[in-house]
C-alpha cells in the first residue's frame, strides 16, 4: 500500500510516500480502507519530533474515516462494508489502509459525508466536551473562545449559539472577524487591531467570561485567567503557542477565585461508549442543520507535508483534508 512516511524528525517537506506493507487486523482491530483522513495541529509537532508519540520511521495522521475491509476474529459490532470513522492518539492515518482498535471506530449515519464525519471527529469531540464537561454551557452564560476562526474555535461558536450562551470570538485580522460573525459570534475581538484585555473588559462590562476556552497556551494564558469571572472557568485545552510550563497562580486569586482545568481529550474518549454517545450527538446536530463544519483544504497522499504546513503557520480556517 502507498504510506506518507516520516524517516527522521524535521521539516514537513521531508514526508515522503511510500510503497509499504498493508496491515492486518489483530484481535479487536478493524482494517479500514482510508477514503479521507484528517490534519491537526499536534500532527505537525509529532513530524518534527517537538512532541512525538512514535519514533521514525512512522505514518502520521491520527483520524480518518473509510470502509471496513476485515475484522480482528472477536470484533463482533463491525462486518465488512461498514463505514467508519476513528481518532486513535498514535499516528498512523495518512496511508490507504489502517488497522486500528475497533472500539475506537465509530459508525457513519447515512446522509453524514465521510469529510463532515473527519471534521466532527477530533475537533468536533473536543468542543463537545468543552461545552458539556470542562463548562456545562448554557443559556445566560458568557464564554470566550480564542482562535475563534480555527477547527475547534468555529464549531464552539456554533454550539454556544445552540445552546443560548453569548460567545466572544478572539481573531486575527478582519478576514477571520467575519468568519467568526457568519458563525454566530456575539462579540467579534481582533487581537492584531486593539489591546485584548481591555477589548474583554469592554465586552463583558468589565466582568470577565464565566468560561474562557484557550487553546492557544503560552501566548495567551495571563489574559485568559484575567478574563474570567469571579469564580468563572478556565480551560486550558491546547498548546498552539507552545505549553505553559509555569504559571502564575496569584493570577487565578486576582481574578476572583476563578477555576482552571487543563483536559485532554484521550480522558474524554475513554471507551467505546464515550466515542459513540459524543459523536451521536455531534452527527445528530449536524442532521438538524445546527453545527456545520467548514473546510479550509484537501491534498492527495503526496500533500500532506503542504498541508502540516498550512495548519502550523495558523493560515487556515476550516477542516484540513487529506483525501487517498
Amino acid at each position: 500500500m502507498r504510506a506518507a512516511v516520516v524517516e527522521a524528525f524535521g521539516p514537513f517537506d521531508a514526508i515522503r510516500v511510500k510503497a509499504i506493507e498493508a496491515p492486518s487486523p489483530l484481535p479487536g482491530e478493524s482494517l479500514i480502507r482510508v477514503t479521507v483522513a484528517g490534519v491537526n495541529f499536534a500532527d505537525g509537532g509529532m513530524v518534527s519530533g517537538r512532541t512525538p508519540r512514535k519514533q521514525p520511521p512512522f505514518v502520521p495522521g491520527v483520524e480518518a474515516a473509510g470502509v471496513v475491509e476485515a475484522v480482528g476474529h472477536d470484533v463482533t459490532d463491525q462486518r465488512p462494508g461498514d463505514r467508519v470513522v476513528y481518532w486513535d492518539p498514535m499516528p498512523r492515518a495518512f496511508a490507504q489502509w489502517v488497522a486500528v482498535p475497533a472500539w475506537r471506530a465509530v459508525p457513519i449515519p447515512a446522509g453524514v459525508p465521510d469529510d463532515v464525519a473527519v471534521a466532527l471527529m477530533v475537533q468536533g469531540t473536543t468542543a463537545h466536551y468543552l461545552v458539556t464537561n470542562s463548562f456545562n454551557l448554557g443559556a445566560g452564560h458568557t464564554c470566550l473562545i480564542h482562535a475563534a476562526a480555527g477547527g475547534v474555535g468555529q464549531l464552539l461558536l456554533q454550539l454556544a449559539a445552540m445552546r443560548g450562551a453569548k460567545s466572544i470570538a478572539i481573531v486575527g485580522g478582519a478576514g477571520k472577524a467575519k468568519l467568526a460573525k457568519e458563525l454566530g459570534a456575539t462579540v467579534v475581538i481582533d487581537r492584531l487591531a486593539r489591546d485584548l484585555t481591555e477589548a474583554v473588559r469592554e465586552a463583558t462590562g468589565g466582568q470577565g467570561a464565566d468560561v474562557v476556552y484557550d487553546g492557544v497556551g503560552a501566548a495567551t494564558i495571563h489574559t485568559s485567567l484575567l478574563s474570567t469571572t469571579a469564580r468563572g472557568t478556565c480551560v486550558l485545552y491546547g498548546a498552539a503557542s507552545g505549553p505553559v510550563t509555569t504559571l502564575d497562580t496569584s493570577l487565578m486569586q486576582r481574578a476572583g477565585s476563578i477555576y482552571l482545568h487543563r483536559p485532554g481529550l484521550a480522558d474524554y474518549l475513554r471507551d467505546a461508549h464515550e466515542y459513540r454517545s459524543r459523536m451521536g450527538d455531534l452527527f445528530n446536530w449536524y442532521a438538524a442543520g445546527a453545527l456545520k463544519p467548514r473546510f479550509g483544504g484537501e491534498w492527495p497522499l503526496d500533500g500532506v507535508g503542504n498541508a502540516l504546513a498550512q495548519i502550523t503557520a495558523g493560515n487556515t480556517t476550516g477542516k484540513l483534508l487529506i483525501r487517498m
